[in-house]
């Protein structure tokens, strides 16, 4: 019997208490959220000043094994771009590490100014052939790339 009026005297917590921890709960999450979306969106805008585009890419070669290639790369975003050598080209989705700076006529790339990186290719994992379809890609230090495909005359 005693145990029954102890029960019936026990009260959860106060509906202000509760209701007090509710919002504070509620807060706290959208903080959180609000801390984890500003930083996505501060890292995404970071990166919309770089941008690249391949103005064209002409090809050729001296001897039939030998694959000439001359990318024309425009930086059209409003940041300076910064191109690594040998880490910016893909050729067919292989990466091209045998350009030299020397073959790239700057390193760093203004807004609204144009570079050419030049390739020589001779037979073997780049080798293409006329009428072939082949894939350039240009990538940045900071990580925005251009791609162009089109047929090796």
């Amino acid at each position: 019997m005693n145990f029954r009026k102890i029960r019936k005297n026990v009260k959860a917590i106060s509906p202000v208490i509760s209701v007090l921890l509710m919002i504070a709960v509620a807060v706290v999450a959208s903080l959180v959220v609000y801390a984890w979306v500003m930083g996505y969106i501060g890292f995404q805008t970071g990166k919309t000043g770089e941008a690249v585009q391949i103005q064209s890419v002409v090809t050729g070669g001296t001897t039939p094994n030998e694959y000439v290639q001359t990318v024309y790369l425009q930086n059209i975003g409003s940041t300076t771009v910064t191109i690594v050598p040998n880490q910016c080209l893909y050729v067919n989705g292989n990466l091209d590490g045998s350009i030299t700076p020397a073959q790239v006529t700057l390193t760093s790339l203004m807004p609204g100014n144009t570079t050419t990186i030049t390739t020589v290719t001779h037979n073997g994992a780049f080798a293409l052939y006329s009428g072939q379809s082949v894939t350039v890609k240009v990538t940045t230090y900071g990580g925005t790339y251009s791609q162009i495909t089109q047929q090796v005359p």
